[in-house]
């Protein structure tokens, strides 16, 4: 019996050992400020200029653990780095920074070539558990979790931790990007304004609920991600179900399909538990700072009454969970759950650049 527990806690020191490595954590004193990212093949399909950095946080307030989160800083010029507004950008479950820096055809999906190309610098994060991130026990990922890694990276840009500081900082946030920097937003209080696309409140209606139940399963069991160190608590898409995040077949190019298969990431368990604990609740109201509100038309998860948001309750009702004079809504006409992706999505982007420039903040050129 002896012998069974020494080779039992030996097995687990092993485990132990292999998951602090596999998350890269490191103390606080080790590091405590960003460095570039030795990364040579990720590039950015925008045409910008663009650096790759690691930013240490730490998944909660006073953790000695810290981990690496990635980040893409861009621009057209660098030379106004600190005088342009920055865009965090924080992409959704089962993507990853690859959804704003899209590379099919990027002249007309690629959210950091549009916005660099007008005057702003953006910031593309790897929430972390995904894409060039560290990745902690999936079980450990939650929204107070991402907000509190996103407000770290937001004080490095305030206090010029990448050379320049930001005085204007704004956040974009997809699905689970939205309800972070929503989270965040609301938390911390430090950002000038937000723009979040698909998600909203009110998440299990019965057609989303099928819809998601039959999406996800173990990242482990899928092929992208054979031979790589996934807890069962990672999550990836199963193969074919991508067109969930799409509309009608008229408001999407097929192409896009395969694309997102090569490129798809993970999600956690735990995350896609707390994002819909969350839609049933109001802490939005913490919000007082502008915010854009853009569900894509044709949302079959946020709008799965009527599959189309123009006419669904979901959107009818949101302004509802805001307090008075932060809330502008804005539909994206034809396109789908992957708001960037489909026809419509340029439209989006469109909007976005006169919606803050209303609000007094403007591109830099």
């Amino acid at each position: 019996m002896r012998s069974v527990g020494r080779r039992t806690s030996r097995v687990l020191a092993i485990l132990s050992a292999a998951l602090l490595a596999f998350a890269g954590t490191a103390t606080a004193a080790e590091q405590d400020k960003p460095i570039p990212a030795d990364l040579s093949d990720v590039t950015s399909a925008s045409g910008a200029h663009c650096q790759n950095y690691f930013f240490p946080v730490t998944e909660t307030p006073g953790s000695s653990a810290v981990l690496k989160e990635f980040g893409q800083l861009c621009t057209a010029d660098p030379a106004l780095l600190g005088k342009q507004p920055v865009q965090i950008l924080i992409h959704g479950g089962t993507y990853d920074h690859t959804y704003y820096d899209w590379p099919y055809q990027p002249e007309r999906y690629n959210y950091v070539r549009y916005m660099t190309q007008r005057g702003f610098t953006t910031l593309n994060l790897d929430r972390i558990g995904y894409g060039h991130s560290d990745h902690p026990l999936g079980a450990s990922m939650n929204f107070d979790v991402a907000a509190d890694t996103t407000h770290q990276i937001v004080q490095y840009l305030r206090q010029g931790a990448l050379g320049k500081s930001f005085d204007t900082i704004t956040v974009n946030g997809y699905s689970m990007g939205g309800l972070t920097a929503q989270v965040e937003a609301g938390k911390y209080h430090d950002v000038d304004a937000l723009m979040v696309h698909a998600v909203g409140h009110g998440l299990l209606t019965p057609r989303s609920t099928l819809r998601l139940g039959t999406f996800a399963y173990p990242a482990a069991l899928d092929p992208k991600f054979a031979g790589k160190l996934l807890d069962p608590a990672y999550l990836t898409s199963i193969p074919g179900k991508r067109d969930l995040f799409h509309g009608p077949q008229s408001t999407f190019d097929p192409q896009q399909l395969n694309v997102e298969e090569a490129t798809k990431d993970t999600m956690s368990a735990t995350e896609l538990a707390d994002i819909t604990l969350r839609t049933y609740t109001d802490q939005t109201k913490n919000i007082d700072v502008p915010i854009l509100w853009s569900p894509g038309q044709y949302d079959k998860i946020w709008c799965g009454t009527t599959d189309d948001c123009n006419t669904d309750p979901m959107s009818a009702d949101e302004a509802n969970y805001y307090r008075p004079g932060v809330f502008t809504k804005h539909i994206v006409q034809n396109t789908g759950h992957a708001t960037l992706l489909g026809y419509g999505g340029v439209d989006y982007l469109n909007e976005i650049v006169g919606w803050l420039a209303a609000r007094g903040i403007h591109g830099v050129r």
